[in-house]
Protein backbone atom coordinates (compact mmCIF):
# COMPACT_ATOMS: atom_id res chain seq x y z
CA UNK A 1 0.00 0.00 0.00
CA UNK A 2 1.42 3.76 -0.80
CA UNK A 3 -0.73 4.83 2.31
CA UNK A 4 0.03 3.63 5.72
CA UNK A 5 -3.21 3.05 7.83
CA UNK A 6 -2.63 4.46 11.17
CA UNK A 7 -2.77 1.37 13.52
CA UNK A 8 -6.23 2.29 15.35
CA UNK A 9 -8.28 1.97 11.78
CA UNK A 10 -6.27 -0.83 10.79
CA UNK A 11 -7.51 -2.81 14.17
CA UNK A 12 -11.07 -0.96 13.85
CA UNK A 13 -12.63 -3.93 11.42
CA UNK A 14 -11.58 -6.41 13.60
CA UNK A 15 -13.40 -4.92 17.14
CA UNK A 16 -16.74 -4.32 14.85
CA UNK A 17 -16.83 -7.77 12.95
CA UNK A 18 -19.27 -8.92 15.12
CA UNK A 19 -21.59 -6.12 13.74
CA UNK A 20 -20.28 -5.92 9.96
CA UNK A 21 -21.41 -9.77 9.97
CA UNK A 22 -24.87 -8.88 11.32
CA UNK A 23 -25.27 -5.90 8.81
CA UNK A 24 -24.29 -8.07 6.18
CA UNK A 25 -26.87 -11.02 7.25
CA UNK A 26 -29.72 -8.40 7.46
CA UNK A 27 -28.57 -6.37 4.14
CA UNK A 28 -26.63 -8.69 1.42
CA UNK A 29 -29.71 -9.94 0.01
CA UNK A 30 -31.49 -9.90 -3.08
CA UNK A 31 -34.39 -7.85 -1.39
CA UNK A 32 -32.36 -4.70 -1.17
CA UNK A 33 -31.38 -4.79 -4.85
CA UNK A 34 -33.98 -2.74 -6.11
CA UNK A 35 -31.98 0.31 -5.00
CA UNK A 36 -29.03 -0.35 -6.48
CA UNK A 37 -28.07 -0.56 -10.24
CA UNK A 38 -26.71 -4.08 -9.98
CA UNK A 39 -30.71 -4.97 -9.89
CA UNK A 40 -30.60 -4.44 -13.93
CA UNK A 41 -28.10 -6.03 -14.38
CA UNK A 42 -29.08 -9.41 -12.38
CA UNK A 43 -32.23 -9.20 -15.44
CA UNK A 44 -29.82 -11.13 -18.04
CA UNK A 45 -28.41 -14.38 -18.17
CA UNK A 46 -26.27 -14.85 -20.65
CA UNK A 47 -22.95 -14.47 -18.98
CA UNK A 48 -21.63 -11.68 -21.63
CA UNK A 49 -25.05 -10.09 -21.29
CA UNK A 50 -24.26 -9.83 -17.41
CA UNK A 51 -20.65 -8.80 -18.24
CA UNK A 52 -21.17 -5.65 -20.23
CA UNK A 53 -24.58 -4.67 -18.65
CA UNK A 54 -22.21 -4.64 -15.33
CA UNK A 55 -19.60 -2.53 -16.72
CA UNK A 56 -21.99 0.13 -18.42
CA UNK A 57 -24.26 0.43 -15.10
CA UNK A 58 -21.01 1.04 -13.13
CA UNK A 59 -20.04 3.70 -15.43
CA UNK A 60 -22.95 5.34 -15.41
CA UNK A 61 -23.63 4.73 -11.39
CA UNK A 62 -23.64 8.69 -10.69
CA UNK A 63 -27.09 10.62 -9.83
CA UNK A 64 -29.31 9.05 -7.55
CA UNK A 65 -30.59 5.57 -8.12
CA UNK A 66 -34.09 5.76 -9.65
CA UNK A 67 -32.10 8.06 -12.67
CA UNK A 68 -29.61 5.48 -13.02
CA UNK A 69 -32.21 2.94 -13.36
CA UNK A 70 -34.39 4.75 -15.73
CA UNK A 71 -31.70 5.44 -17.70
CA UNK A 72 -29.93 1.39 -18.37
CA UNK A 73 -33.38 0.47 -18.85
CA UNK A 74 -33.51 3.00 -22.04
CA UNK A 75 -30.08 2.46 -22.67
CA UNK A 76 -30.50 -1.80 -22.48
CA UNK A 77 -33.94 -1.42 -24.83
CA UNK A 78 -31.84 -0.26 -26.92
CA UNK A 79 -29.08 -2.48 -26.93
CA UNK A 80 -31.82 -4.58 -28.00
CA UNK A 81 -32.10 -6.01 -24.83
CA UNK A 82 -28.53 -7.99 -25.00
CA UNK A 83 -26.00 -5.77 -24.68
CA UNK A 84 -23.24 -8.49 -24.90
CA UNK A 85 -23.85 -9.12 -28.29
CA UNK A 86 -24.12 -4.97 -29.16
CA UNK A 87 -20.72 -4.88 -28.25
CA UNK A 88 -19.42 -7.48 -29.46
CA UNK A 89 -21.18 -7.50 -33.12
CA UNK A 90 -20.36 -3.38 -33.17
CA UNK A 91 -21.76 -2.09 -36.52
CA UNK A 92 -21.56 1.49 -36.02
CA UNK A 93 -24.37 2.81 -38.25
CA UNK A 94 -26.95 0.35 -36.86
CA UNK A 95 -25.62 1.37 -33.00
CA UNK A 96 -25.80 5.18 -33.64
CA UNK A 97 -29.32 4.79 -34.56
CA UNK A 98 -30.38 2.94 -32.16
CA UNK A 99 -28.93 4.88 -29.28
CA UNK A 100 -29.69 8.18 -31.18
CA UNK A 101 -31.14 10.55 -28.16
CA UNK A 102 -29.73 8.77 -25.13
CA UNK A 103 -28.49 10.88 -22.22
CA UNK A 104 -27.93 10.20 -19.15
CA UNK A 105 -27.11 13.60 -17.05
CA UNK A 106 -23.94 14.58 -18.93
CA UNK A 107 -23.02 11.43 -21.09
CA UNK A 108 -24.74 11.09 -24.00
CA UNK A 109 -25.04 8.92 -27.40
CA UNK A 110 -21.59 9.37 -28.75
CA UNK A 111 -20.06 8.89 -25.48
CA UNK A 112 -21.35 5.54 -25.17
CA UNK A 113 -20.96 4.34 -29.08
CA UNK A 114 -17.30 5.62 -28.41
CA UNK A 115 -16.59 3.29 -25.72
CA UNK A 116 -18.32 0.32 -26.99
CA UNK A 117 -16.32 0.09 -30.55
CA UNK A 118 -13.57 0.09 -27.94
CA UNK A 119 -14.58 -2.04 -25.99
CA UNK A 120 -15.19 -4.15 -29.30
CA UNK A 121 -12.12 -4.32 -30.48
CA UNK A 122 -10.53 -4.95 -26.92
CA UNK A 123 -12.70 -8.28 -26.63
CA UNK A 124 -11.30 -8.85 -30.43
CA UNK A 125 -7.95 -8.76 -29.38
CA UNK A 126 -7.95 -10.26 -25.93
CA UNK A 127 -10.91 -12.95 -26.55
CA UNK A 128 -13.08 -11.11 -23.74
CA UNK A 129 -13.17 -8.30 -21.54
CA UNK A 130 -12.22 -10.68 -18.53
CA UNK A 131 -8.34 -11.26 -20.59
CA UNK A 132 -8.53 -7.82 -21.84
CA UNK A 133 -8.24 -6.31 -18.06
CA UNK A 134 -5.73 -9.38 -17.03
CA UNK A 135 -2.89 -8.08 -20.25
CA UNK A 136 -1.95 -5.25 -17.62
CA UNK A 137 -2.77 -7.23 -14.23
CA UNK A 138 0.73 -7.84 -11.95
CA UNK A 139 -0.46 -10.89 -9.48
CA UNK A 140 2.12 -9.52 -6.84
CA UNK A 141 0.36 -5.88 -6.33
CA UNK A 142 -2.27 -5.96 -3.23
CA UNK A 143 -4.83 -3.93 -4.88
CA UNK A 144 -6.38 -3.53 -8.60
CA UNK A 145 -5.55 0.03 -8.87
CA UNK A 146 -2.61 -0.26 -11.20
CA UNK A 147 -4.05 -2.64 -13.23
CA UNK A 148 -7.48 -0.64 -13.42
CA UNK A 149 -5.48 1.80 -14.93
CA UNK A 150 -3.99 0.26 -17.12
CA UNK A 151 -6.59 -1.37 -18.25
CA UNK A 152 -8.38 2.53 -19.51
CA UNK A 153 -4.90 3.28 -20.53
CA UNK A 154 -5.71 -0.35 -22.84
CA UNK A 155 -8.61 0.66 -24.66
CA UNK A 156 -8.10 4.15 -24.78
CA UNK A 157 -4.91 2.81 -27.00
CA UNK A 158 -7.50 1.03 -29.60
CA UNK A 159 -8.69 2.54 -32.98
CA UNK A 160 -10.98 4.96 -32.67
CA UNK A 161 -10.90 6.20 -36.55
CA UNK A 162 -12.86 5.96 -38.46
CA UNK A 163 -15.82 6.22 -36.54
CA UNK A 164 -14.66 9.00 -33.71
CA UNK A 165 -11.85 11.45 -33.51
CA UNK A 166 -9.44 10.29 -30.74
CA UNK A 167 -8.13 14.02 -30.32
CA UNK A 168 -11.57 15.22 -29.76
CA UNK A 169 -13.09 12.28 -27.67
CA UNK A 170 -10.37 12.06 -25.77
CA UNK A 171 -10.77 16.28 -24.72
CA UNK A 172 -14.50 15.89 -24.39
CA UNK A 173 -14.89 15.37 -20.15
CA UNK A 174 -17.59 13.42 -20.82
CA UNK A 175 -16.08 10.60 -22.20
CA UNK A 176 -13.11 11.20 -19.76
CA UNK A 177 -15.68 10.30 -16.97
CA UNK A 178 -16.28 7.02 -18.70
CA UNK A 179 -12.78 6.14 -18.35
CA UNK A 180 -11.58 6.79 -14.93
CA UNK A 181 -8.06 6.76 -13.88
CA UNK A 182 -7.58 5.12 -10.82
CA UNK A 183 -3.84 5.84 -9.98
CA UNK A 184 -4.37 9.40 -9.85
CA UNK A 185 -4.93 9.85 -6.73
CA UNK A 186 -9.34 9.24 -7.19
CA UNK A 187 -10.95 6.91 -5.38
CA UNK A 188 -12.44 5.72 -9.02
CA UNK A 189 -15.73 4.00 -7.12
CA UNK A 190 -17.29 2.83 -10.35
CA UNK A 191 -14.35 1.13 -12.05
CA UNK A 192 -14.00 -0.20 -8.36
CA UNK A 193 -17.60 -1.47 -8.21
CA UNK A 194 -17.72 -2.68 -11.33
CA UNK A 195 -14.83 -5.13 -10.10
CA UNK A 196 -16.80 -5.83 -7.28
CA UNK A 197 -19.89 -7.19 -8.74
CA UNK A 198 -17.78 -9.11 -11.60
CA UNK A 199 -15.09 -10.24 -9.07
CA UNK A 200 -16.90 -11.52 -5.95
CA UNK A 201 -18.31 -14.89 -6.21
CA UNK A 202 -22.11 -15.32 -6.75
CA UNK A 203 -24.15 -14.82 -3.74
CA UNK A 204 -27.18 -13.60 -4.93
CA UNK A 205 -25.67 -9.87 -5.05
CA UNK A 206 -22.58 -10.14 -6.72
CA UNK A 207 -22.24 -11.43 -10.00
CA UNK A 208 -18.84 -13.97 -9.20
CA UNK A 209 -18.23 -13.58 -13.55
CA UNK A 210 -14.56 -13.13 -13.31
CA UNK A 211 -12.78 -15.98 -11.35
CA UNK A 212 -8.90 -15.27 -12.57
CA UNK A 213 -8.16 -12.56 -9.09
CA UNK A 214 -8.92 -13.16 -5.92
CA UNK A 215 -11.72 -10.61 -4.13
CA UNK A 216 -8.55 -10.01 -1.75
CA UNK A 217 -7.47 -7.70 -3.89
CA UNK A 218 -10.79 -5.42 -4.37
CA UNK A 219 -10.90 -2.32 -3.39
CA UNK A 220 -13.63 -0.88 -1.91
CA UNK A 221 -16.03 1.27 -3.75
CA UNK A 222 -15.84 4.98 -2.15
CA UNK A 223 -19.01 7.17 -2.69
CA UNK A 224 -20.51 9.47 -0.18
CA UNK A 225 -22.33 6.61 1.90
CA UNK A 226 -19.08 5.06 2.61
CA UNK A 227 -17.24 8.15 3.21
CA UNK A 228 -20.30 9.19 5.58
CA UNK A 229 -21.14 5.70 7.28
CA UNK A 230 -17.14 4.60 7.30
CA UNK A 231 -16.26 8.15 9.76
CA UNK A 232 -19.25 7.56 11.66
CA UNK A 233 -17.59 3.62 12.12
CA UNK A 234 -13.88 4.88 12.95
CA UNK A 235 -13.31 2.58 9.62
CA UNK A 236 -11.83 5.97 7.60
CA UNK A 237 -10.04 8.89 9.07
CA UNK A 238 -10.56 11.00 6.12
CA UNK A 239 -14.20 12.30 4.64
CA UNK A 240 -12.22 12.81 1.23
CA UNK A 241 -13.40 10.97 -1.69
CA UNK A 242 -9.82 9.61 -2.72
CA UNK A 243 -7.64 6.56 -3.41
CA UNK A 244 -6.56 7.27 0.42
CA UNK A 245 -9.75 6.80 1.60
CA UNK A 246 -10.47 3.84 -0.31
CA UNK A 247 -7.16 1.64 0.67
CA UNK A 248 -7.67 2.83 4.30
CA UNK A 249 -11.31 1.42 4.76
CA UNK A 250 -10.71 -1.29 2.89
CA UNK A 251 -7.61 -2.37 5.01
CA UNK A 252 -9.61 -1.77 8.17
CA UNK A 253 -12.78 -3.87 7.03
CA UNK A 254 -9.62 -7.07 6.25
CA UNK A 255 -9.42 -7.46 9.88
CA UNK A 256 -13.18 -8.21 10.15
CA UNK A 257 -12.22 -10.35 6.33
CA UNK A 258 -8.69 -10.87 5.52
CA UNK A 259 -9.78 -12.85 2.30
CA UNK A 260 -12.68 -10.77 1.16
CA UNK A 261 -12.75 -7.39 2.83
CA UNK A 262 -14.95 -5.70 0.27
CA UNK A 263 -18.16 -8.12 0.85
CA UNK A 264 -19.45 -5.78 3.27
CA UNK A 265 -19.75 -3.21 0.79
CA UNK A 266 -23.47 -3.72 -0.09
CA UNK A 267 -24.65 -3.90 3.43
CA UNK A 268 -22.80 -0.59 4.31
CA UNK A 269 -24.22 1.16 1.67
CA UNK A 270 -27.70 0.39 1.73
CA UNK A 271 -27.63 2.25 5.46
CA UNK A 272 -26.25 5.41 3.47
CA UNK A 273 -29.16 4.93 0.26
CA UNK A 274 -31.98 3.92 2.93
CA UNK A 275 -31.18 6.35 5.50
CA UNK A 276 -31.01 4.05 7.97
CA UNK A 277 -28.28 6.47 9.25
CA UNK A 278 -29.79 9.35 9.36
CA UNK A 279 -28.16 12.02 7.15
CA UNK A 280 -28.25 14.79 10.00
CA UNK A 281 -26.75 13.83 12.95
CA UNK A 282 -28.46 14.54 15.96
CA UNK A 283 -29.05 12.88 19.31
CA UNK A 284 -32.86 12.40 18.98
CA UNK A 285 -32.34 10.33 15.79
CA UNK A 286 -28.78 8.82 16.59
CA UNK A 287 -30.44 6.90 19.13
CA UNK A 288 -32.38 5.13 17.24
CA UNK A 289 -30.23 4.54 14.77
CA UNK A 290 -28.88 0.80 13.65
CA UNK A 291 -25.61 2.41 13.92
CA UNK A 292 -25.77 3.21 17.89
CA UNK A 293 -23.93 0.78 19.58
CA UNK A 294 -20.52 1.51 17.81
CA UNK A 295 -20.86 4.57 16.02
CA UNK A 296 -18.45 7.32 17.04
CA UNK A 297 -20.08 10.20 16.08
CA UNK A 298 -22.97 9.53 18.41
CA UNK A 299 -20.63 9.38 20.93
CA UNK A 300 -19.25 12.36 20.58
CA UNK A 301 -22.56 14.22 20.24
CA UNK A 302 -23.27 12.58 23.70
CA UNK A 303 -19.82 14.05 25.23
CA UNK A 304 -20.39 17.56 23.45
CA UNK A 305 -24.02 17.24 24.87
CA UNK A 306 -22.61 16.25 28.18
CA UNK A 307 -20.35 19.19 28.68
CA UNK A 308 -23.38 21.35 27.88
CA UNK A 309 -25.68 20.14 30.85
CA UNK A 310 -27.99 18.68 28.32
Amino acid sequence: MSTKTPAKIRHRGAELAPFLERLVERYHRPDYLGSDPLALVHEFSPPDDREIAALLAALLAYGNVKQIQRSLRTLFAAMGGHPGRFVRDFQPAEAAARLHGFRHRFTDAEDVLCLCWLLHQAMQRAGSLEAAFLIGDDPSEPDLTGTASRFVNYLAGMEFAPHFDRERMLARSSFKHLLPRADRGSACKRIHLFLRWVIRPEDGIDLGLWRSISPGRLLMPVDTHVLRIGKHLGLLSTGAGSLRAAREITEALRGADPEDPVRFDFALCRIGILKACPTVSRLDSCRVCELHDVCRKRKSLERAAKRKGY
